[in-house]
Order: structure tokens, then C-alpha cells, then sequence
């Protein structure tokens, strides 16, 4: 080989090199922000610590503590998507969903495999009926092949095509969602829902019943069931449902629907 011809190779090589380190560096600054680099290890295991102790309070129902120890972590660590995540998960509990949407983005832009981020993005906006945005959040959330919960977007994908009458599309997603976790109640209940919408009565009345063999106590697939006794003209299962759920929720919405239902019985 000439000496002409290994320079230019070194040099092409050199050149490749070059290209690689200056995209990885690209890459980094646009997924952790220019300052990523200047957070300590004291700062990081800071802000892991004050995570934790958020995630605490956050389980204990205390959001006001859990707020302020996301703060903290968020302080400390401005560069974890997680922390954003967190103090959206807060603000989103307590209606505060302009702030919640703010902080899922901010995580979505410093992570944007962070399917978690994008999912609850998706559950503010289907709670606005920003249909087209929430189902765009749920596809982004599973690109990520290491999403460890994919049966919950695929299930809420189901969910909004069920509001917007796309049925094929409906049952097509709830489907994929059963094959991938086949204890997930609220799948059950919305396949409930997609076979109820399309009259199928008793296939409605098998799904919400599975859903209430993993959830027991979930009441809308209880409310559902006893509907659907009801078009069924099974009036004494549909009373003997509606019974149970007037005695045991009589203050909430659910309680006031079922006691409706009751004084249509009478008339059976």
C-alpha cells in the first residue's frame, strides 16, 4: 500500500470519527440540556433520595409533601425526566393539568422514550376530549419496545376509538392489550363497552364480568353489567345488581344511577 493511499484512508477515517463524536455530543445535548454535565454525584444521589421520599408521601395520599420532595429533586437534578414526571403525576391528581401537562412535556423533551410521560399526557387529554392528542401521546409512548406496560396505551387507544365509534379499530387494539396482559380489569371493561355499543348484550355482561373478577370492587363494570341485564329484560339479575350498588354508594353518582334504575324496576 502507498503512503498516498494510507494517508487518505487515515484521513477518511479520522473524518468518520470525527462526524460520530460531534452527532454523539448532538444527541446528548438535545436529550439532557447543555448543563447535564455540570450535576454532581452529590446533586444526583440527592435527588434520588428526595425522589424516593416523594414517592412516599405520594403513596400515602399526601400529595402536598410529595409535591415539595419532587421540588426538591427536580432542583437538584433539573436533567431527570423522572422528576418532571413525578411533579406532573401531582399536579395532575389535584386538577392542575395545565401544570401537569407542562411538566409531562418538559419530561418528554428531556427523555423522549419516556413512555410513562407520554401515557399520562394522554389521560389529561382524553379528560379535555383532545382525542387526536391523546391518541398521539399513546402511539409515541409504545415506540418504546421497553415500555413495561404497553396493555395500558393499547387499552386506552381502545377506549377513545369506542367514544369516537371507530369499532374496528376499537376492538382491534383492546385485543392486542388482552394478549398481553390477560389481568388488566379495565380491558375487559372496555371491551364491555365496545360490545355493548354494538348490541351485543351478553358478550358485554361475559367482559365485565371478568372485569370484576380481577377488580371486585370496581363499580362502573358493576353499573355496566346491571345496564345490560336491563336491555336484556333480565330485570330481576339487573335489580339484584342495582340493589347492591344503591346500598353500598348511595351519596356518589353511581348510587343515584342505580336507585334511578330501581324505580324503572318497579314498573317490571
Amino acid at each position: 500500500m502507498s503512503r498516498f493511499f494510507k494517508f487518505n484512508l487515515d484521513k477518511k477515517f479520522f473524518v468518520k470519527i470525527s462526524i460520530i463524536i460531534a452527532l454523539s455530543l448532538l444527541s446528548s445535548l438535545l436529550l439532557y440540556g447543555c448543563g447535564f454535565s455540570q450535576v454532581s454525584k452529590t446533586n444526583k444521589l440527592k435527588s434520588v433520595l428526595y425522589y424516593r421520599i416523594g414517592s412516599g408521601y405520594f403513596n400515602s395520599g399526601n400529595y402536598v409533601k410529595a409535591l415539595q420532595e419532587f421540588i426538591k429533586a427536580r432542583t437538584v437534578n433539573p436533567y431527570s425526566a423522572k422528576n418532571y414526571n413525578a411533579m406532573g403525576t401531582v399536579y395532575m391528581m389535584t386538577h392542575r393539568q395545565n401544570k401537569a401537562i407542562k411538566c409531562f412535556k418538559k419530561a418528554t423533551r428531556l427523555n423522549n422514550k419516556f413512555s410513562y410521560a407520554f401515557y399520562n399526557l394522554a389521560m389529561i387529554y382524553i379528560k379535555l376530549k383532545k382525542y387526536h392528542l391523546a391518541t398521539a401521546n399513546l402511539k409515541k409512548a409504545l415506540l418504546n419496545p421497553f415500555y413495561n406496560q404497553p396493555y395500558e396505551s393499547y387499552t386506552l387507544l381502545g377506549k377513545i376509538y369506542i367514544i369516537q365509534n371507530k369499532f374496528k379499530k376499537a376492538k382491534k387494539y383492546l385485543l392486542i392489550s388482552e394478549a398481553l396482559n390477560r389481568k388488566y380489569f379495565l380491558t375487559y371493561y372496555y371491551l364491555g363497552s365496545y360490545y355493548s355499543k354494538r348490541g351485543k348484550f351478553l358478550k358485554a355482561i361475559i367482559n365485565y364480568k371478568k372485569a370484576l373478577k380481577i377488580d371486585a370492587y370496581f363499580v362502573p363494570a358493576q353499573f355496566k353489567e346491571g345496564e345490560n341485564y336491563f336491555k336484556l329484560k333480565k330485570y330481576k339479575s339487573a335489580h339484584a345488581i342495582f340493589s347492591k350498588i344503591y346500598s353500598q354508594n348511595k351519596l356518589n353518582s353511581f348510587g343515584i344511577k342505580a336507585s334511578d334504575y330501581l324505580k324503572k324496576l318497579k314498573n317490571y
